[in-house]
């Protein structure tokens, strides 16, 4: 894992989670999402009303902080890093059916190392479908072997969204996929992509009828704990100041 990890910035791993642990985690989001949350907690499409992202549920839902000690997430994740580690962000992106927007490419360490003052990449995103993802419902795009990318620092845009980002310059995308190709990959719910934070990503508008959920659980060495107080807001990117260390919970942990 580690090997195909350094050299190609990403694994996939089809259905890490089970069915029954998707359902769980899918009915919690169901259950939020039918209700009447703070409005810094999902954030929405341009028309005010689609839910773009779940922000942090973990700090507010048992599942979702369950989830993040889930034995084979910090197993994978410890492996990948070589020590402890806690969570650093979580979201929920719902890429809704018909209006999920896009997502422009990015790199998400420039905006971890300038705005949250994280020194070093030695950060992984556990991004879990809570959908089948296919061709059709707008996949996650990644550019492999781009982790070894140092870019410039982007500065913050829309790119025409409703969430503002650090978002890679059209240039630096153009040269990388023309040297290193693109890969989406495909399958079922619970499948699970462990990435480094430093990959180039991004995803399509969504215009089929079929939804795609997707969790991004952000993972940091817990030696490489910011150095100071974000410039985010903290319901986006928490205080990491008193975070202790993941411990595993045991294997039925959702169900």
């Amino acid at each position: 894992m580690r090997s195909e990890y350094d050299a190609q910035g990403y694994v996939f791993r089809p259905g890490l989670l089970s069915t029954a642990e998707v359902a769980a985690l899918t009915g919690d989001l169901d259950a939020i999402l039918a209700g009447d949350p703070d409005e810094r907690r999902v954030i929405r499409e341009k028309d005010g009303a689609t839910p773009r992202t779940v922000v942090n549920p973990h700090l507010w839902r048992d599942t979702y902080r369950d989830l993040t000690r889930h034995p084979a997430l910090v197993a994978a994740v410890e492996e990948l890093l070589g020590e402890q580690i806690y969570v650093f962000q979580m979201g929920v992106n719902c890429k809704a059916a018909f209006n999920g927007d896009v997502w422009f490419w990015h790199q998400d360490y420039p905006a971890y190392r300038a705005d949250d003052h994280i020194a070093e990449p030695r950060m992984v995103n556990a991004l879990i479908f809570l959908d089948e993802v296919t061709h059709l419902n707008s996949p996650l795009m990644l550019v492999p072997g781009s982790h070894v990318l140092a870019d410039d620092l982007p500065e913050a845009t829309d790119q025409g969204t409703s969430y503002t980002f650090r978002y890679t310059e059209p240039d630096v995308i153009r040269e990388q996929v023309r040297e290193r190709g693109i890969v989406a990959p495909t399958g079922p719910a619970g499948s699970v992509i462990f990435m480094n934070v430093n990959l180039l990503h991004g995803s399509t508008a969504n215009l089929s009828p079929w939804s795609r959920r997707l969790i991004t659980l952000t993972y940091n060495a817990f030696s490489n704990k910011a150095t100071s107080r974000s410039t985010r807001p903290a319901h986006i990117v928490p205080d990491d100041r008193g975070v202790p260390p993941v411990e595993a919970l045991g294997a039925g942990c959702l169900t």
